[in-house]
């Protein structure tokens, strides 16, 4: 497990076990970043939300693959704004999480920041430099709006 600014942590993919064991340690949120059946015998979402709800964690699932689009975007920010913490955000490594926590996080640690903290957890995310830029840019323009 790798930790991010703001009490958040990125890894793999976790299992029911996985989770009880991290939420009897205090985790307080899990996001899972996998789409369903990525990889076989893989758990599903389903029931991944299903253990988070017996142990009492809150729980998104905010599926990706591909690109990043807005909608993850939104909910990823969503997430990391209203989960109590700390949180774990999981993928097959973390990489993809890694990116949803930049975009919501670049407001306050900026591009620079952002890609900086990834970094030192191990991910190379330049590739997503552009994207975090003009997403910054669109809020700043929102908040000039207000």
């Amino acid at each position: 497990m790798r930790e991010l600014p703001g009490d958040v942590f990125v890894t793999g993919q976790l299992l029911a076990a996985q989770m009880q064991a991290l939420a009897e340690q205090g985790v307080m949120g899990f996001i899972n970043n996998r789409p369903d059946m990525e990889a076989p015998l893989q758990p599903s979402a389903v029931d991944l939300e299903s253990t988070a709800l017996e142990l009492g964690i809150d729980y998104y699932h905010i599926p990706m693959s591909g690109g990043i689009s807005p909608g993850m975007i939104q909910a990823s920010v969503t997430a990391f704004k209203t989960m109590p913490r700390p949180i774990v955000a999981f993928c097959a490594s973390g990489m993809r999480s890694s990116a949803l926590w930049g975009f919501a996080h670049v407001d306050k640690l900026g591009v620079d920041g952002v890609l900086d903290a990834i970094k030192e957890i191990g991910f190379d995310l330049e590739q997503i430099r552009h994207p975090l830029t003009q997403y910054l840019a669109e809020l700043n323009a929102k908040d000039g709006e207000s």
